[in-house]
């Protein structure tokens, strides 16, 4: 009928479709062979209950997939390497640690170190077990000293960073919490200080045609009793003026972040 024809053509205004945002993604780094089947079934659960997207290598394809690997941690917003006594042992996780370092020295990725069952001195400096199983890697590369020395410097790097212990929070439940506790922390702070540098490049738009704005008004007519010679300055110093000022505000803005 008409009438239901005249209520079906008037819709309320629907809302625009948020864009897709892709959930942040954890890399994990650790030695499957010790950890898969009990401490990271625990971790992997507990990441994605707070819907965070995760990568764990499976080792799958005999390990052929370390381009793919390597993409992954380049796509990452934070790595969980979890140094435990056979990690050193392993040379992809050796090479994954080689990659989070370059990542994380650039500021492109977070870092938590979190040590399982070994101590943070025995891993920085190669003591104890833990310095042990890497005598076979120094061996295995003994004609290639500048990769160890690369591994080295990784790993001294991260390790160096503030982390997670179990022998603090333990080797189980109250460890898989306190690393998820951390993640979402550090993903959160470097989303709000990622909004605080937007709204400042903002800030700094907003003063700069202020000034401009007040220089044509105020300063420049003064000088001007003509109006063509002051539509001239207007526009022969309003845009330097505008470019100048943008550019010592946005320099003062970085400086204080």
């Amino acid at each position: 009928s008409r009438k239901y024809q005249n209520k079906k053509s008037v819709r309320s205004p629907m809302a625009e479709p948020q864009p897709y945002q892709r959930p942040p993604q954890v890399f994990i780094s650790f030695h499957g062979d010790e950890l898969r089947d009990n401490f990271i079934r625990y971790l992997v659960w507990g990441l994605r209950d707070e819907r965070l997207n995760l990568f764990i290598d499976r080792g799958e394809a005999n390990r052929r997939e370390i381009r793919n690997v390597f993409t992954k941690i380049e796509d990452s917003n934070i790595a969980v390497v979890i140094f435990s006594k056979r990690y050193r042992e392993s040379e992809m996780c050796l090479n994954e640690l080689q990659k989070i370092h370059e990542h994380a020295e650039q500021n492109r990725l977070l870092v938590i170190p979190v040590f399982y069952d070994v101590s943070k001195r025995d891993v920085k400096s190669l003591e104890g077990e833990f310095g042990n199983h890497f005598k076979e890697m120094r061996e295995k590369y003994k004609n290639d000293p500048l990769k160890i020395l690369t591994w080295e410097d990784s790993l001294s790097s991260i390790a160096d960073r503030t982390g997670l212990t179990s022998e603090e929070h333990g080797t189980g439940l109250g460890l898989v919490r306190e690393i998820v506790s951390t993640v979402k922390s550090k993903l959160l702070n470097s989303a709000g200080g990622r909004r605080r540098r937007s709204m400042s490049i903002g800030l700094v738009f907003v003063l700069a045609s202020t000034a401009v704005f007040l220089f044509i008004l105020f300063i420049a007519r003064n000088f001007c009793a003509d109006v063509r010679i002051y539509k001239a300055v207007k526009c022969l110093l309003g845009v330097p003026v505008l470019v100048g000022v943008l550019h010592q505000l946005y320099r003062l803005s970085t400086h204080n972040r």
